[in-house]
């Protein structure tokens, strides 16, 4: 509710709020994650040789009050992430080359008014939408009709379902089951009837009711009802075991059932084989896969009942989706909490330590070399955003890694060089060889000052708090100041 108005919201959904402005939330989720901008604005007077500053009320010239729309959100976090993480309290960044924060702000407000500024299409009117998203969050337990919302927006009902998909995403059918689901999550207990609860959120059938259960969560009401005491294993590339050992839960099994591309038939039917083998004699009651275990789903219900979670390159949405999964979204909030006071501390002990040298991440596979970039990975934005480190003249600022031939291989201006090469294969082996070799190999300042690092795979490693903790552990342990 924005000034008793109601409104809708969705993921990196922008909103300005003027001073003075009323605003309460309800959410759907368990945890809702979100960036606030706070700005005061002055004006400057000058008399004499001196200026003076003067607080001035009012919203920002350009931007109205309520939800804005941007063309790129995605750009707008990204800079706004960056700018929290160099103000963020405790993390102190040399003046030295380091970036001004009111630039960046400035920055961050010429693109949101030059972003928004470009939508100059007529915006249908949402108020009636707003106004029926109300209804459907008081009255979800009740019988609620396309005809019964089409009045309350004073719209027919094929323009009324129309005009709600645009506003708020998707069919208001589709809204309501969620809503009714996430209060069935909130009922739904050891003592409780599942027909009753059902019941209680606006479903006459109980068998109706558990079938949009399960679409919606991945998992029947009675699994839901026991997911603290369930035996839960994981298949998963990235990691699942390490996010459920953060919060508590060490799993029965963890698998990888990927199929890498230097993998032939023999090497991945004998892995897939084993793993199989493993989640069937530890019985699980539930398995949880990634998205990169999508195609192994028929196979691997066979075993237990399987939630395959979407991929988000966001690890924290990805591991509060799993904590959700067993109950346990305390405990991940805790992680986040006990991570994020860690990475405060190691960006000011690394900037003290190493200052503004650059740092490039290099992986060898077989058949190239990829250097990481800044962004759109999880390693690259604990690297550059969060800890603060500078990054490399080869390090991309809006690509997640660049892929290359030995001789296509810049010239590297980077004080240190982490290598990646993991994969005993020997054509990655044979690539590494061939470009230590080349002349300009020898002209990178980390490979001159013998400051190339060989790392395991820490891009796997970032997806979790596990593994982002150990990637702490060892830049600090690296780049320890000797003891006076």
């Amino acid at each position: 509710m924005i000034n008793d108005v109601p409104h809708s919201y969705e993921p990196h959904q922008l909103f300005h709020f003027s001073p003075g402005t009323r605003i309460s939330m309800e959410t759907i989720e368990a945890e809702t994650q979100y960036y606030q901008v706070v700005i005061h604005s002055v004006t400057t007077m000058r008399s004499g040789q001196q200026w003076t500053l003067k607080s001035a009320a009012g919203p920002l010239k350009g931007l109205s009050t309520g939800p804005l729309i941007s063309r790129d959100p995605d750009q707008v976090q990204q800079r706004i992430i960056a700018l929290y993480h160099l103000i963020h309290p405790n993390e102190a960044v040399d003046g030295n080359g380091a970036i001004d924060p009111d630039l960046q702000l400035q920055g961050l407000l010429d693109f949101l008014l030059s972003d928004t500024a470009k939508k100059e299409s007529p915006q249908i009117p949402t108020h009636g939408i707003d106004a029926c998203i109300a209804y459907i969050h008081q009255q979800y337990h009740q019988k609620i009709t396309r005809e019964k919302l089409a009045d309350i927006a004073m719209l027919t009902p094929n323009a009324f379902c129309r005009s709600f998909k645009r506003a708020a995403g998707i069919s208001f059918t589709d809204y309501l089951n969620r809503v009714r689901i996430k209060h069935a999550k909130d009922q739904l207990t050891p003592s409780c009837s599942i027909k009753e609860v059902a019941s209680s959120v606006g479903y006459s059938s109980e068998y109706y009711f558990s079938r949009l259960f399960k679409e919606a969560v991945g998992y029947s009401p009675t699994l839901y009802i026991k997911r603290e005491r369930l035996t839960i294993a994981s298949a998963s590339r990235t990691g699942f075991h390490n996010n459920l050992a953060s919060i508590g839960l060490n799993p029965a099994a963890g698998v990888d059932c990927f199929r890498y591309p230097w993998m032939n038939d023999a090497d991945y039917n004998l892995r897939l084989t084993s793993a199989l083998e493993q989640l069937r004699l530890v019985k699980p009651d539930l398995i949880i896969a990634d998205y990169f275990h999508k195609s192994l789903f028929e196979v691997l219900k066979q075993i237990a009942p399987t939630v395959v979670l979407d991929h988000h390159l966001d690890w924290r949405l990805t591991h509060m989706n799993i904590a959700e999964l067993v109950g346990r979204e305390k405990e991940a909030s805790q992680s986040f909490h006990q991570l994020d006071e860690k990475t405060s501390e190691a960006r000011y002990s690394l900037n003290k330590s190493i200052g503004n040298a650059r740092v490039t991440v290099m992986q060898v596979v077989p058949h190239a070399l990829r250097i990481q970039g800044a962004v759109n990975h999880p390693l690259n934005e604990l690297l550059y955003a969060e800890l603060g480190m500078k990054p490399g003249n080869a390090v991309s600022p809006t690509k997640m890694r660049d892929e290359m031939l030995v001789e296509e291989f810049p010239s590297l201006e980077t004080e240190h060089l982490f290598i990646i090469k993991h994969i005993n294969h020997p054509e990655s082996d044979q690539l590494f060889k061939q470009l230590i070799q080349t002349p300009a190999w020898s002209l990178i300042p980390a490979v001159a000052s013998q400051q190339t690092h060989y790392i395991p795979n820490w891009l796997l490693m970032s997806w979790t708090p596990i593994g982002r903790s150990k990637i702490i552990h060892d830049l600090t342990e690296m780049f320890r100041s000797p003891a006076k």
